[in-house]
């Protein structure tokens, strides 16, 4: 148990909590049985501090009511779980082609001065959208 300024700070709904549920789990791994479980949660729902609640698991192994903040789990590169961005696409050779197939398109349509031959230029549209 805390001693000191530690086992003094008071308990919110949060802690109580975290104990109730940390004594749920010893209630399932069979550490503890209905009558005593109940005790305790009665207790925890009056905890004022620190101290209060972990007097209830001097007993008990871990898991107790204060639980250190998550440590943050780096998977591992050939984990076949582990869902990873897809590699960014470099379109700059794609957006120059398109450019100039669009300009050669234009170029055509001003000399002979017909519509279709703007049909090229449908199909670049259809490739630029496709390819985005």
């Amino acid at each position: 148990m805390g001693t000191g300024r530690e086992a003094n700070i008071r308990v919110g709904t949060s802690e109580r909590e975290q104990a109730v549920a940390a004594l749920a789990d010893h209630l399932a791994n069979g550490r503890l049985d209905l009558a005593e479980y109940e005790q305790r949660v009665t207790e925890a729902a009056a905890a004022r501090t620190r101290a209060d609640l972990l007097a209830l698991f001097d007993d008990l192994p871990e898991p107790g009511p204060f639980v250190a903040a998550a440590v943050a789990v780096v998977p591992r590169a050939d984990d076949p779980l582990v869902e990873r961005p897809a590699p960014r696409r470099n379109n700059r050779g794609l957006a120059v082609f398109l450019g100039v197939a669009a300009v050669s398109t234009l170029v055509v349509v001003a000399v002979t001065a017909t519509w279709w031959a703007l049909a090229p230029l449908a199909v670049v549209a259809l490739i630029l959208v496709f390819a985005s």
